[in-house]
């Protein structure tokens, strides 16, 4: 990776972390039927969010010297650049699949099992639960709040009893935003309980742990900015 490559990568990591994080801000905003006067400004900060990702993938293959190198090693950007379109209706929600990528994605995955990382998963998903339920009484006819929080409930815990189902496109998208991370919570819950497990049977047996992951990768971050540095170095004029 050039010194130039290097430097627009990290500019568009911290643009595309931030469009991840606002497009739903955007996306919710738009479907609890704003006013005519600000829903403008939504669309386009909905359009800004996705050209973000485009921009990225049009600049760095175009940068890169591997330009299917670079595709191979961040499959998520080109995907997410066609795939999650205004224009297409409804994927929109899907860019916060780039907090998977990078240092944020690898230290949530550290903590997620862990007991605080625990509690801000319960947290997200009581927020689902509340906020998917008031969005889902908005979006289809004649349901109360209290019947969206109950359809959000059923949803999120994978139960489904079918006797409220979502009609419009909009609370379909919304329920599959819902039962995504329902299933991640019930599969990070389980993930807590092994390691637990495998935690006691190492201290019962005397077997240490293995390294710190996250000590790992902080160093190996460490060697790639100074391999950078390097680089630009000899890339200097003499």
């Amino acid at each position: 990776m050039s010194a130039v490559e290097h430097r627009l990568q990290r500019v568009f990591d911290a643009a595309t972390l931030v469009a991840a994080l606002l497009t739903p801000v955007a996306v919710i905003a738009l479907a609890l039927d704003p006013p005519d006067s600000l829903r403008p400004a939504l669309q386009a900060v909905n359009w800004a969010c996705w050209a973000v990702f485009v921009v990225e993938t049009v600049v760095m293959v175009a940068v890169a010297r591997d330009h299917l190198g670079w595709t191979r090693r961040r499959p998520l950007s080109p995907v997410l650049a066609l795939l999650t379109a205004p224009a297409l209706g409804g994927l929109d929600l899907f860019r916060l699949a780039r907090l998977l990528r990078g240092r944020v994605g690898r230290r949530a995955a550290e903590t997620a099992t862990t007991a605080a990382g625990l509690r801000y998963v319960a947290m997200l998903a009581l927020l689902t639960v509340g906020l998917g339920g008031v969005l889902f009484a908005r979006l289809e006819p004649d349901v109360g709040v209290g019947d969206g929080i109950y359809w959000a409930v059923t949803t999120i815990t994978t139960t489904g009893y079918g006797d409220i189902v979502p009609t419009t496109s909009s609370a379909k998208i919304l329920a599959v935003y819902v039962m995504l991370v329902g299933a991640a919570f019930l599969a990070i819950i389980t993930g807590a309980i092994a390691q637990r497990f495998i935690q006691s049977w190492r201290a019962a047996h005397g077997e240490p742990e293995d390294p710190g992951e996250a000590a790992v990768l902080a160093k190996l971050d460490e060697i790639a900015d100074r391999l950078a540095a390097v680089e630009r170095s000899l890339e200097r004029p003499r």
